[in-house]
């Protein structure tokens, strides 16, 4: 993931193992590449979610990956 965002300290990924069988990733990153890292049309974020949640079916697990934007609240 760090290609799709120039610098990769703007990007923080962050696993949570929600029980044996489920885990969420979750990409916090800068808004300015938020854009860039779910692509047009969904399309980017979309192709890496099925890569991700292909990988995990074939091992017999559920991985789900969420984008958050560190924007101030």
């Amino acid at each position: 993931m760090a290609v799709l965002a120039r610098e990769s300290e703007t990007l923080q990924v962050k696993h949570e193992s929600i029980n044996p069988g489920f885990s969420r990733i979750v990409v916090t990153c800068d808004p300015a590449v938020t854009g860039r890292l779910i692509g047009k049309g969904g399309r980017t974020i979309t192709a890496l979610r099925n890569l991700v949640r292909a990988i995990a079916t074939a091992h017999g697990k559920r991985v789900d990956i969420e984008v958050s934007s560190d924007e101030p609240v």
